[in-house]
């Protein structure tokens, strides 16, 4: 996430992000980000102080948005992703901010439906099968267009594996001012950094920001998933059909989703009054028909 808000805030937010050329951009950004994360590891096992150091520089981030063209997009071999992706499961998020203003913001996951399909006995908790998320070296290469699983995920004794969980606690002058966070396996990224820069850079309600619809995309497959879908409650999210064309005129390859991605958003908003006395304004997003809860 912070190397996409990175490259974007190079173009001077909110004109980087708004309107179907900032969701151009906000796709090239997602592809860049996903070429360079794969480089990413359990430090204990893997030197990624460079990698680290590089998604959080200003300087990196303004070289890759010159290779970013508001025109086109490119195939997966352009934005330099030496290794195929993972395709991360689901997962369960909650975001907290009490009275006193502490904050959690925490992403956990069993994985797959069911985890490993055990569950202890002594505890009735079901276990998790995340070793579904390291890379397993490939016998043969098959398709030589996808890139081959990255070394720096390989399975190790005591390694923990690479995740797309991105639990977020935004801080202003050092006090929270929100706490943000999703759950929808490999699809997370995008889902928090886009309701994060609705709020924060469209200045778009709390509600609004999380109702938007959204768009994904991971590098490989190349291709731009879009929400289609409509809950139980019969509320629909959906990119309007004018900037899926304006992204199929770049050369971007559209497919619809009916899954969804759930983020859980608090902010911290001023009244108004002259006190400057602020409140806490909650939303669960009503993808999975959920609701905020408070005291």
């Amino acid at each position: 996430m912070s190397l996409v808000l990175n490259i974007l805030s190079q173009y001077g937010i909110p004109s980087g992000v708004s309107g179907s050329l900032g969701i151009h951009r906000l796709i090239e950004a997602l592809k860049h980000t996903f070429a360079v994360r794969m480089n990413l590891a359990d430090p204990d096992f893997v030197d990624v102080t460079k990698v680290v150091s590089d998604m959080l520089s200003p300087e990196f981030a303004k070289d890759l948005k010159t290779k970013i063209n508001d025109d086109k997009t490119f195939d997966p071999k352009y934005y330099g992703g030496m290794w195929n992706q993972i395709n991360h499961h689901g997962t369960c998020h909650f975001s907290v901010i009490d009275s006193e203003r502490n904050a959690v913001s925490m992403t956990t996951t069993i994985n797959n439906y069911f985890g490993a399909v055990v569950l202890s006995p002594s505890t009735g908790i079901i276990l998790n099968n995340q070793m579904d998320d390291f890379t397993v070296p490939a016998k043969s290469r098959g398709d030589l267009n996808v890139p081959p699983p990255a070394p720096a995920s390989f399975i190790r004794p005591g390694k923990r594996p690479l995740s797309s969980m991105s639990p977020t606690i935004v801080l202003k002058d050092g006090k929270v001012i929100a706490a943000v966070g999703a759950s929808g396996g490999v699809n997370i990224v995008a889902a928090t950094t886009e309701v994060f820069l609705n709020h924060f850079f469209l200045n778009m309600d709390p509600l609004s920001s999380v109702l938007a619809p959204r768009i994904y995309h991971q590098l490989i497959p190349d291709r731009v998933s879009f929400e289609n879908l409509t809950t139980v409650f019969s509320d629909h999210f959906e990119i309007p059909k004018e900037t899926r064309v304006e992204l199929e005129k770049k050369g971007h390859v559209l497919s619809p989703m009916t899954g969804a991605t759930i983020v859980q958003f608090i902010v911290q908003e001023s009244d108004g009054s002259s006190g400057g006395m602020s409140k806490l304004v909650a939303v669960s997003d009503p993808r999975k028909g959920g609701f905020p809860s408070g005291y």
